[in-house]
């Protein structure tokens, strides 16, 4: 297989990038700016216009965002191991401090963070991604946690401040709303205690119930508190009413029927993502609580068999994200390339279902992800689409990993043969465009995800068997 770049080349063009972020990190007590030029010289003076299929209440402006941030964060440990590179664990370290003792205290514990609010950067206090939108609006920034928090995260902010840790879970309260029955919703207020208002509709979502679950897993670990394994024991009871017949959820427990998005939608994807959620908690309270970890595994189960129920078509190359309740039939499916909000890539459930195999070794995640797999060796980025840089990482990171599970050949070319394609489209400058076709970088859109599958393809294509750089299965 002739290629135009080498995976020596990849890696030293991911060191540049990540260089030039350290650089910056260092102008704001190590914290990394969400839009920058491609030269990496600064933060952008004013915000682009959004890029189709993203919300300006999104965005990160002038700010700097952890979740955004968290694959190139594990990128940089991965290649301090891989290339002798102490300066990037130290600038990791530098940034998850920063972020631990500076930037996480809040009167609710919640962490400004994730899909509304970040670490405004020039005000040096909590920003609100609500007022790019509308900058009429009251400041009230919200917490979202857009995707989920990796243990090895946890375990740097526990080293680096224990007491943000209990205090964000014991935070996590706040997504509960008010009245019966106990009802939770994916937003919270981060500087106001209250339990949030009910509205129409419950905005709960699935995913973000395996999330909490997730992040009161291990600060019960570390803690023991038994109100957090209260919120556990709610949480992991709160979704297992609610299924259908095939074991599938809603994509929101309550929602009007005259709502056409939403009302009788089946969330296949997301019952994936709380299965594996569920998976990935349970080691952590396996010691101390067996027969919960126990239950966790026995639900998740029920949901993997769930997922499988949906109207998915594999050999069409058909995925489906979205299904409906009352005839399972396709509502949306997921597209290769192009990925807009609320409509996510094939490859971020491709990789979910390998995190899934990883536990249960369940051949049929890992026939699934194939078929995905299969789509991004073969199918090229479109001209006409503003493809995120997410869509492109994860792309990535799925072929990578099927090359580590299998040890198949074509997944290594196929890594290599994208990742080469990938250079060219992304690669304008020292930091890779934020979306194909664009003039900036922007976290937001998922460089991070880019680079930390850059890094992974040509460190396994190096050396398979001892790959410093593991999988990021936050995406789900």
């Amino acid at each position: 297989m002739a290629l135009a770049i080498t995976p020596d080349q990849i890696l030293k063009r991911v060191e540049a990038s990540l260089s030039s972020l350290v650089r910056l990190a260092g102008d704001h007590e190590g914290l990394m700016p969400s839009m920058i030029d491609l030269d990496g010289q600064d933060m952008l003076i004013e915000a682009p216009p959004a890029i189709p299929g993203q919300r300006d209440g999104d965005r990160s402006f002038r700010g700097s965002n952890l979740v955004h941030d968290e694959a190139t964060l594990a990128t940089l440990y991965g290649l301090a191991r891989a290339r002798g590179r102490t300066d990037f664990a130290a600038a990791a370290d530098r940034y998850l401090e920063r972020f631990a003792t500076h930037c996480a205290p809040t009167p609710t514990g919640l962490f400004p963070w994730g899909e509304h609010a970040f670490w405004d950067l020039d005000a040096d206090n909590i920003g609100d991604s609500g007022r790019h939108r509308d900058p009429t609006r009251e400041h009230n920034a919200i917490h979202d946690h857009l995707r989920a928090t990796p243990f090895w995260l946890w375990e740097k902010l526990h080293e680096f401040n224990p007491d943000c840790v209990q205090a964000f879970a014991d935070g996590l309260h706040f997504h509960w709303t008010e009245g019966e029955p106990a009802e939770y919703i994916r937003h919270a207020t981060i500087q106001t205690r209250q339990l949030h208002p009910r509205s129409t509709r419950s905005c709960d979502f699935p995913r973000h119930g395996g999330f909490f679950i997730c992040d009161w897993a291990f600060a019960y670990r570390t803690g023991g508190r038994p109100q957090t394994l209260d919120e556990i024991e709610k949480m992991l009871d709160y979704w297992w009413p609610k299924r259908d017949d095939k074991g599938l959820l809603q994509i929101e427990s309550r929602t009007p029927e005259d709502n056409d998005r939403f009302h009788d939608v089946n969330a296949p994807a997301q019952t994936l993502s709380l299965a594996i959620s569920l998976l990935e908690a349970a080691p952590q309270l396996e010691s101390g609580e067996p027969a919960l970890a126990q239950k966790m595994r026995t639900r998740a189960a029920t949901y993997l068999d769930a997922f499988f129920a949906a109207p998915h078509d594999i050999d069409a190359g058909v995925y489906a994200i979205l299904s409906r309740r009352s005839t399972n039939e396709l509502y949306q499916a997921m597209p290769i390339w192009g990925s807009v909000y609320g409509v996510w890539p094939a490859s971020y459930v491709a990789l979910t279902a390998l995190l899934g195999y990883r536990h249960t070794a369940d051949e049929r995640l890992l026939t699934w992800a194939r078929s995905v797999g299969e789509q991004y060796a073969a199918e090229p980025i479109p001209d006409d689409v503003r493809v995120p840089a997410m869509d492109a990482g994860l792309g990535l990171g799925l072929l990578a990993d099927l090359y580590e599970l299998t040890g198949e050949a074509v997944w290594q070319e196929a890594g290599l043969g994208l990742a080469d394609r990938l250079v060219e489209i992304y690669f304008q400058g020292v930091l890779p465009s934020g979306a194909s076709g664009i003039d900036w970088y922007e976290s937001q859109m998922g460089p991070g995800f880019l680079l930390h599958g850059l890094a992974r393809v040509a460190l396994l294509s190096q050396d398979r068997e001892t790959c410093p750089l593991g999988a990021d299965y936050t995406a789900r």
